[in-house]
């Protein structure tokens, strides 16, 4: 074989390894025991020229975030979740890294321009077709996947599994 067929081969197999790992990652958060039951609300049910999906907004979203960003600039901000009743509310927001006390989860979310907090799992793609459906409840399952970053696992309108 030929060193440029070496090459080749070689990089289509790098590439291939790459996405075959990234898509384990995501699929192994996806599978953690621990599942976090988040109450949301629709903010715009469908896009025409996206396809079907809808934009979902959390309760969790609205966190007090102290006025004072870090001499870095960094938008990240760590968010404290705990179990209360049903579901996992904030207890507290801030820019610096803490431990999280028993029966807390510590998650990492983005701080956007308008001042709310973003946990990356505000869109939620269905298949073609099916559009929104009627419900009074939105609630969705989320796990901590890779860099403390919130996934979501299952969204359930009225206590059913949707799609």
């Amino acid at each position: 074989m030929k060193t440029g067929a070496k090459i080749f081969f070689g990089l289509v197999a790098a590439q291939a390894l790459f996405l075959l790992g990234w898509a384990g990652l995501h699929e192994s958060a996806r599978h953690r025991p621990e599942v976090l039951l988040l109450k949301g609300r629709p903010v715009d049910p469908q896009d025409l020229l996206r396809g079907d999906y809808m934009i979902l907004g959390y309760d969790i979203s609205n966190v007090a975030v102290p006025a004072v960003m870090p001499a870095d600039g960094g938008r990240d901000v760590w968010v404290m979740l705990e179990k209360r009743g049903r579901y996992h509310e904030v207890v507290r927001a801030g820019f610096e890294r803490s431990e999280p006390a028993p029966g807390q989860v510590l998650v990492r979310a983005t701080l956007n321009r308008s001042g709310r907090v973003d946990y990356g799992i505000g869109k939620y793609f269905v298949p073609e077709g099916k559009g929104t459906p009627r419900f009074t409840l939105l609630e969705v399952e989320v796990t901590v996947g890779a860099g403390q970053r919130l996934q979501i696992k299952r969204v359930l309108l009225d206590g059913e599994s949707y799609p």
